[in-house]
């Protein structure tokens, strides 16, 4: 399901409740996403999103640049050989956070020969402390970056993020000229109909429309 057909479908449903249910599109769509995310959030934390892989997009290039270790602002990365940072913000992807971690489920290098997992600054201070030697086949996020404690141009990697548009956007290597409006609506199957159903009534109490008491009739017949 698009943005576009999960937008028509709420409007759909909103007008046959009420006459008076004009909610412009883009609210729509910004309370379904809202609304997706905390299903998702709830799915990262059970630990039970990898039953739904569909919902995650690889993304084939996410490119990177060098950045000086002693001038970044983690004292972390400050023992690092090399420090690479990627070159756009993950800002607007609305990616999903939890205690658990990040919804970028794997990154990994463009021939596929090194995979990149996903750590935090206190566990890498304490590998580091630990091992003695720091493990770099790491990723972070942090201040909406991604950083890997080496030298590298690239990474491809399955990513869940409810803005699909901004997703296929952060690829360097190509330029997406789809709409954002033909953008897969990002939610599970098993939770869709739940989340169009909050939706709806989200928009209903949010601009205050009282449902019709008969919503099959016209003005005249109420």
């Amino acid at each position: 399901m698009t943005n576009r057909e999960f937008v028509s479908r709420i409007s759909n449903q909103l007008r046959m409740l009420s006459k008076d249910a004009y909610i412009s599109d883009r609210f729509i769509l910004n309370i379904g996403v809202t609304i997706a995310t905390k299903f998702i959030t709830q799915k990262i934390q059970r630990k039970s999103i990898n039953r739904d892989m569909s919902l995650y997009k690889e993304i084939q290039c996410i490119e990177f640049e060098p950045e000086n270790v002693f001038k970044c602002n983690y004292v972390e990365f400050k023992s690092c050989k090399k420090l690479s940072k990627s070159k756009k913000n993950l800002k607007d992807l609305d990616i999903v956070f939890t205690r658990y971690g990040s919804s970028i489920k794997e990154l990994y290098s463009i021939d596929r020969n090194n995979t990149y997992s996903e750590s935090t600054l206190y566990q890498y201070r304490l590998d580091s402390e630990r091992q003695g030697e720091i493990n770099d086949n790491k990723f972070f996020i942090l201040g909406g970056h991604i950083y890997v404690p080496k030298e590298i141009s690239a990474l491809s990697g399955l990513i869940l993020a409810m803005d699909q548009y901004e997703l296929d956007n952060i690829c360097g290597c190509k330029e997406d000229c789809e709409s954002a409006w033909d953008k897969e609506f990002i939610a599970p199957n098993s939770m869709l109909d739940d989340v169009i159903s909050y939706t709806i009534q989200n928009a209903l109490q949010t601009k205050q429309i009282p449902e019709d008491e008969k919503p099959n009739l016209n003005s005249n017949d109420k």
